[in-house]
């Protein structure tokens, strides 16, 4: 039993012995040289390890499958022992030359040198590990909604189909272990023949083709989203108060941010132009409504602050199209148009309600005067006799005919204060028992009015009564009782006068009140339809970009191939 035992040890090693005494490993396994060796070629896929985009380049852990028949390599398992198999060292024993053909690696073939398993049939199975980097076609039409499609051909580099035939035999997925960024959708493979311009033989070859989709709740959140809110931040500009300063900078700011996102995109994407990726063109959207929006904000900044110094004020056409048209079409309303159509009808029912305001304030002003004289005589204690005087002073002011016209014009109300004044006719001075040179005197005293508005109107009266009072003395003898009567009168008239200069002065400064009342309001009303026309354009530009971005999104998301993955 014990020498039994001892040669059974011995068996495998005379086996190793046996099949190598004359084994030569450049000799293909066949025994009619005619005939070419039966290789089959099976892929186990363990995992996606990248997918480079910008390089196009796919990594992935495989196993190679191989397996040929070596008639070499035979032996009867009776003779040592019942052996069935044994282990070989690959590089001690024949094997077909295939390779990656679309391999990028430095080293280019990246299968471990394991060992072989050599059956006592001849059967040789070589199950090889590798590491393979391969060059894969991105189809970046679709990014990140995109599968992708990238194989891996293998076959033999130096022999022919007259000496090797290459043929698929199984693919397994059994220990492929999940990628976080890739799902996988399927692997096959494909038996191809191809004839090359320098050799008449034909060259098999097997690839090996793994579909995979992107998984886009990464780029959803990190690029798909932001994108959408940095969007809708845009649309939001065109409700920022051109006042609040900062309008034009949230939209550059947009933009900048969006220029950001579009760096990262194609930071990550291959440098061709093949195809434009789908993120691509919503990005290329996206700023272009942006860009947009910074040109219609200028737009509208500068119509907000447009000044009537500097420009002239709206064209009929840009009226039409800009207060009327357009805010009737997307429903907006001039925010004074309430104000002003209240006020207006408020004016015009006091204006048309108070039609006799004129002859009103004209009857008004005459009873002021008539009035107001006839209360200073009174409250003066004057003589039933001085009242003619006072009758002679009101006759002299109604010559005086002042008319109050009041004129709604487009530019204000207007005010002329007219004076007619003429000397007494033949009746009129047979009428009166003071018509000599007295009521001369007074009638020129009563028709001088002051120089200047800055002399006082009571300065010429004085002046005329002392002429009155230093006349001769024969004169002032015969004129004694008549200075005396004339003393209200005159006194009168210069009071008369005085209101006179101050209605004139208060005229004055009433036109030049009005006329910077005017001219401001005119400014107003000149800024408002240019801050209204710029109100209406960022309404336009709100409505026609947020219909724009829907159309995209809707358009984008119903052309790409899946939303979720």
């Amino acid at each position: 039993l014990l020498i039994s035992e001892v040669w059974a040890g011995d068996y495998e090693r005379l086996l190793y012995d046996k099949l190598a005494r004359g084994y030569n490993r450049l000799a293909r396994p066949v025994k009619n040289e005619s005939q070419p060796v039966l290789v089959l070629l099976g892929l186990d896929f363990q995992q996606i390890i990248d997918i480079d985009e910008k390089s196009q380049i796919m990594m992935s852990n495989v196993w190679l499958r191989m397996s040929w028949i070596d008639h070499y390599l035979t032996w009867d398992p009776a003779e040592f022992g019942n052996i069935q198999e044994v282990r070989l060292p690959i590089n001690n024993i024949w094997r077909p030359d295939v390779l990656l053909y679309n391999s990028i690696d430095q080293q280019f073939d990246t299968t471990w040198p394991v060992n072989a398993v050599v059956y006592h049939t001849g059967n040789v199975t070589w199950i090889p590990p590798a590491i393979i980097r391969s060059s894969c076609t991105i189809d970046i039409s679709w990014f990140p909604f995109d599968d992708q499609h990238c194989s891996m051909k293998f076959g033999s580099w130096t022999y022919s189909g007259f000496f090797t035939d290459l043929r698929n035999n199984t693919l397994s997925l059994a220990t492929y272990q999940p990628n976080g960024e890739w799902q996988l959708l399927g692997l096959s493979a494909k038996r191809s023949i191809f004839y090359y311009e320098c050799c008449p033989e034909p060259y098999y070859d097997v690839t090996f083709t793994v579909s995979m989709r992107r998984r886009t709740l990464y780029y959803g959140f990190n690029l798909v989203l932001p994108s959408m809110l940095i969007s809708a931040l845009a649309l939001l500009g065109f409700t920022l108060p051109p006042d609040s300063g900062e309008k034009l900078n949230l939209c550059v700011t947009i933009f900048m941010s969006l220029c950001v996102f579009m760096l990262m995109v194609a930071e990550a994407m291959p440098q061709t132009s093949d195809a434009l990726p789908l993120i691509e063109v919503y990005f290329s959207c996206v700023m272009f409504e942006v860009g947009a929006s910074v040109i219609c904000t200028v737009l509208a900044l500068n119509f907000h602050h447009r000044s009537p110094e500097a420009y002239h004020p709206m064209s009929p056409l840009c009226r039409k199209i800009l207060l009327h048209w357009l805010p009737y079409l997307i429903c907006i309303q001039r925010p004074e148009e309430l104000g002003g159509r209240m006020f207006s009808s408020e004016a015009n029912g006091h204006v048309e309600s108070g039609g006799g305001l004129k002859h009103r304030k004209h009857s008004y002003y005459h009873s002021q005067i008539t009035d107001g004289s006839e209360r200073r005589t009174i409250r003066r204690g004057r003589s039933p006799e001085k009242n003619r005087t006072i009758e002679i002073s009101e006759k002299h002011q109604k010559a005086k005919d002042v008319h109050l016209d009041f004129c709604k014009g487009g530019t204000g109300f207007r005010w002329s204060r007219l004076h007619k004044s003429r000397r007494p006719n033949s009746t009129e001075r047979a009428s009166y028992p003071l018509m000599g040179p007295q009521l001369t005197n007074v009638e020129r005293l009563a028709s001088d009015g002051p120089t200047s508005p800055l002399e006082p109107p009571g300065t010429k009266e004085e002046r005329n009564m002392e002429n009155l009072g230093h006349k001769s003395p024969e004169n002032n003898n015969v004129n004694n009782k008549t200075i005396t009567t004339l003393v209200p009168t005159t006194q009168l008239l210069t009071r008369t006068t005085m209101d006179d200069w101050q209605f004139n002065t208060m005229m004055n400064e009433l036109k030049v009140i009005s006329n910077k009342i005017r001219k401001e309001e005119f400014i107003h009303s000149v800024r408002a339809d240019w801050m209204f026309a710029a109100m209406v354009i960022d309404r336009v530009c709100f409505i026609t970009f947020s219909t724009f971005l829907i159309i995209c999104i809707l358009v984008l998301s119903h052309s790409a191939p899946h939303l979720f993955a």
